[in-house]
């Protein structure tokens, strides 16, 4: 009986595993692997979290219908079930490099089909003076002056027609054409280019690529690629200006991946930036430390409007300095004031924080003088407090630093510097053997360094989202908002921006910097202050009330 239970635990796991495991899909791919960039959305995975039925019964959808008129919320869904769309699968956009196109870039898109004779039926309803040619395994033809598109029996394929043209006294500026722009009217060369779409190998393929596989098998509900290595390919290795040459070794197959979620009450995001061989030392230097906590908590932490810190190490700025072979050239500049790179680095501990207190945005009311007559006008004037913390590592290094201060005129006060920048704002930078700290509220300053706000405990949110990772961030948006009054813009829109940006978010986190597998990893979390319904949802409703304002604007 024991033997059984085993075996039916282990075959469970095992289902468990692979059932956590998201299948890339097939036309995943026709991506080509030397694209610039890849967006994906997983509407399969949409359409689990939000079902129809979710979201019909939604009191924020109920809201959106009664301000869409049936008919067309009929006619849009008609349309779509009857394109012959397969819209439970994943949609992908990807760049790939192509000075013919607009921005030296060609852009496709791939829509998987469920079925082509219920697409190819559409084209032609709507578009019936398209001509649809037979290309060998495909089938394609042009869609106005914007889109060649292309399909077989599974996948149709997009790409835009926008090209940059050399003559310009042949441009009319019809359709969508931009200065300089016009469609491609080279219809053998767009159909060439869609055998080089619908004819990428396996090998090509950037479904071969391990970053870019366990990205799109992590079953997220939007996904974004970034190819760094191309992208610096495609810019070339050259530092403009500077007259240094950047081996390709520096980014060979270093690309940032992001995964996007729409859950109840908050978007959440996973980012990775995988360095490639020659810069896996940096990453481990960059992502073992976190931010010290003793200087977090010295930070003024009532009414946060924003916190950001981050521990950067010294030791990976001067390696990362040697692998673009500028460490030399920073020496020899610094030496004209008796110092070199070690000097500054070895001042600080790498512990930096930023934090942004009291916001608010008033009406002030100013008389100008205009040809004798006296002008009133209302300006916007914000308030609020910055104030920005280093934590010092070698206090003789760091008197190097403040000598050149002093020898460059800097107004001197005790333990610091007082910078005026007009008759009512002044920056005060005080040091002390731990720390150096500037803020434009001198009790800030002080409060610092002399630990006045270590008793006032920070509040909890932004505890948990900052502490105990390389490097966070912290958005209060509730806090950001709370003193500004929707109603002193000159536009309706935005004071319905204001307004309902208020009523959406709760606040924003990213923290991370951790180096694992390979890559830097962060995470973000968009909390919403309705916990209740789908973001995805409150997201549309928002959009909703933004293009209705805009309507209102116009008018």
């Amino acid at each position: 009986m024991h033997r059984y239970l085993r075996i039916v635990t282990v075959i469970l796991l095992a289902a468990t595993l692979l059932s956590a495991c998201s299948k890339i899909p097939d036309h995943a791919r026709y991506i080509p692997k030397d694209a610039v960039a890849v967006a994906g959305i997983n509407l399969k995975e949409l359409g689990k979290k939000i079902a129809w039925n979710m979201i019909t019964g939604s009191k924020l959808f109920q809201e959106m219908q009664k301000r869409i008129p049936e008919k067309s919320t009929k006619d849009a869904m008609d349309g779509i079930e009857k394109a012959g769309i397969d819209l439970a699968n994943t949609f992908y956009v990807y760049v790939k490099p192509d000075t013919r196109f607009k921005g030296g870039n060609r852009i496709t898109g791939l829509v998987p089909l469920s079925d082509a004779g219920q697409w190819e039926a559409y084209v032609k309803k709507v578009f019936p003076h398209a001509e649809i040619k037979q290309h060998g395994d495909h089938k394609e033809t042009s869609l106005g002056r914007d889109m060649f598109v292309g399909w077989n029996s599974h996948l149709l394929v997009i790409i835009n027609v926008m090209s940059v043209s050399s003559d310009y006294n042949s441009l009319t500026g019809e359709g969508n054409a931009g200065p300089g722009e016009k469609p491609m009217e080279d219809l053998a060369g767009l159909s060439a280019e869609m055998d080089n779409a619908f004819g990428v190998t396996k090998d090509n393929s950037i479904v071969s690529n391990i970053h870019f596989a366990n990205l799109e098998s992590e079953g997220h509900d939007i996904t974004f690629w970034l190819n760094y290595g191309q992208l610096m390919d495609q810019y070339g290795a050259n530092v403009s200006g500077s007259g240094v040459s950047l081996s390709g070794t520096l980014w060979k197959d270093a690309a940032f991946t992001t995964g996007i979620d729409f859950k109840k009450g908050k978007i959440t995001g996973d980012m990775r930036y995988y360095l490639p061989d020659e810069m896996k030392e940096l990453g481990t230097e960059l992502g073992a430390t976190n931010v010290d906590k003793d200087m977090l908590d010295r930070l003024p932490n009532q009414n946060v409007d924003m916190l950001l810190a981050m521990h950067i190490s010294p030791k990976g700025i001067k390696l990362m300095l040697e692998k673009m072979g500028v460490l030399g050239l920073a020496n020899t500049t610094l030496a004209t004031q008796n110092m070199n790179v070690d000097n500054i680095l070895d001042a600080f501990t790498g512990d930096i924080s930023f934090v942004m207190n009291d916001f608010s945005l008033h009406t002030e009311t100013e008389v100008d003088s205009f040809m004798g007559q006296a002008v009133v006008h209302q300006n916007q004037k914000p308030k609020l407090s910055l104030s920005y913390a280093m934590k010092v590592n070698k206090k003789e290094n760091l008197q190097k630093l403040v000598s050149i201060a002093k020898e460059n005129g800097l107004p001197q006060i005790e333990n610091g510097f007082a910078v005026p920048l007009d008759d009512q704002d002044t920056v005060y930078a005080l040091i002390n053997d731990q720390y150096v700290v500037v803020s434009n509220k001198n009790p800030y300053s002080v409060g610092f360094l002399q630990g006045t706000f270590k008793s006032q405990k920070m509040p909890g949110p932004v505890a948990a989202a900052v502490t105990g990772h390389p490097v966070a961030m912290y958005l209060d948006i509730q806090q950001l908002f709370k003193n500004i009054d929707a109603g002193i813009t000159h536009s309706a829109q935005d004071s319905v921006m204001i307004i309902e940006s208020k009523n959406l978010v709760n606040n924003i986190s990213l923290n991370g910097g951790e180096f694992i597998n390979n890559a830097l990893s962060y995470h973000l979390d968009v909390n919403f202050t309705n916990q209740d319904e789908n973001s995805l949802i409150q997201l549309m409703d928002y959009g909703m009330k933004m293009n209705e304002a805009g309507k209102i604007a116009q008018h």
